[in-house]
């Protein structure tokens, strides 16, 4: 049940392309987890540390933010970024399992994560995992993708088959967050924006959804090439005309210990 160690870099190129819907995206986040000065707090899944440094930027110097994630070229990417932001003293990245934390039960005041849950095998056994780590009236949320809007259905489908993943909605988050014993269950939700950038759009696609590409993994997923052709003019027709809502749909949920 453990999670796979995979080669991962800092998508630089995303928040420099797209710097304040990135800037927008972390402080609307924040604004639900609600971090105050002198919660301890545990980013899962952290990656780069993208969501880890927003929180230690709330809570002050007095008490720790840990970053964990299973990928060791993703912790070690984390640290040199810290590395070169000294004043970060409550901060630090460890390489560790969701399944199997390495922390004590009843340990922060906030357990969180950002598109986490929805790429694993065993989600349930992750939020029970996160729940253990909260201290009682601790908080544990999940910031998650969930259907992908403004796509045909096809191109959905072949999509989740190649990803090898099942869409991840509002009720079923849920129903994980009170599996796990949370209570005063909170949800919200982001549609993506409206663009009428193409290449907006075309970078998107072409990069916010694995090294492949959507298209590629369109046809990967039993789409043939000159309907995924079709589609894609449709939908650039579509922008240059008049606008079109694409992208992830984010779910926000947070469940308090008791």
């Amino acid at each position: 049940m453990r999670s796979v160690e995979f080669d991962y870099e800092i998508p630089g190129i995303m928040y420099r392309k797209f710097p304040e819907r990135s800037r927008q995206m972390l402080q609307r986040i924040l604004r639900f987890i609600e971090p105050s000065v002198g919660e301890t707090t545990v980013d899962v899944g952290t990656g780069a540390g993208f969501l880890a440094f927003g929180l230690a930027e709330k809570v002050g110097k007095e008490v720790k933010v840990i970053g964990f994630d299973v990928s060791k070229s993703a912790i070690e990417q984390a640290r040199l970024r810290l590395a070169r932001k000294s004043h970060y003293l409550m901060l630090e990245f460890r390489v560790s399992d969701v399944y199997a934390i390495s922390l004590e039960d009843d340990f922060a005041d906030v357990v969180c994560c950002k598109s986490l849950i929805a790429g694993l095998e065993y989600r349930q056994k992750a939020v029970r995992e996160m729940t253990r780590v909260a201290k009682p009236d601790g908080r544990v949320i999940a910031v998650e993708p969930g259907d992908l809007v403004g796509f045909p259905g096809q191109i959905k489908r072949a999509f989740y088959k190649t990803a090898s993943a099942t869409p991840l909605n509002e009720r079923n988050l849920r129903n994980s967050f009170q599996r796990a014993g949370l209570r005063s269950i909170e949800i919200d939700t982001r549609e993506p924006p409206i663009t009428s950038n193409v290449a907006t759009f075309e970078w998107t696609a072409n990069n916010l959804f694995g090294e492949h590409g959507l298209w590629n993994l369109a046809v990967e997923g039993g789409v043939e090439e000159d309907k995924v052709r079709l589609f894609h003019r449709e939908l650039v027709r579509k922008i240059k005309t008049v606008g079109l809502r694409f992208g992830t749909r984010m779910i926000f949920c947070k469940g308090f210990k008791p």
